[in-house]
């Protein structure tokens, strides 16, 4: 896990400070993703600035649409979760997307929109580095290596 955390540090290292983006993550629970997160820790180790974290949202409370204007994030993680299809996940991103009090977002004016591997950002295993990996691809693009299919075992073996 450190090594994989030491890669993603090295890939992002390159990035100026003041180029680092903003993002916020969009959820289908509404107290997702502020300070003292586990999303704020990928957040950090991504290199991308938490919009939540830095507007003062504390994990547990809600983002309502006037802070994320605010913010105004880089760009939007969307969910992906369906719930084995129970969840109608396309409607509430539309829904989401096309909400008129949101059209002056610049993540929305550029459709900057990343839709994360549910496995890895939602995690609290030694596999949340994935996470990681995910959010600073979903900024950075290929300067971080998009993770498919990765786990880590915590099977220490003799």
């Amino acid at each position: 896990m450190d090594a994989q955390l030491l890669k993603i540090k090295n890939a992002v290292a390159a990035i100026p400070k003041d180029r680092h983006k903003t993002v916020v993550a969009i959820s289908m629970q509404p107290t997702f993703g502020g300070r003292g997160s586990a999303f704020d820790d990928i957040c950090t180790h991504a290199g991308v600035i938490n919009g939540m974290s830095k507007a003062g949202i504390k994990d547990g409370q809600v983002l309502g649409k006037e802070r994320l204007v605010e913010i105004n994030p880089d760009f939007l993680i969307l969910p992906v979760f369906n719930d084995h299809g129970i969840v109608h996940i396309d409607k509430f991103n539309n829904d989401f997307k096309d909400d008129p009090a949101l059209q002056t977002l610049e993540a929305i004016k550029n459709n900057a929109f990343y839709y994360p591997h549910e496995g890895y950002i939602y995690n609290l295993s030694q596999d949340i580095v994935f996470g990681v990996q995910d959010v600073a691809h979903g900024a950075y693009s290929d300067i971080v290596p998009l993770p498919v299919h990765e786990h880590l075992s915590v099977v220490i073996q003799n």
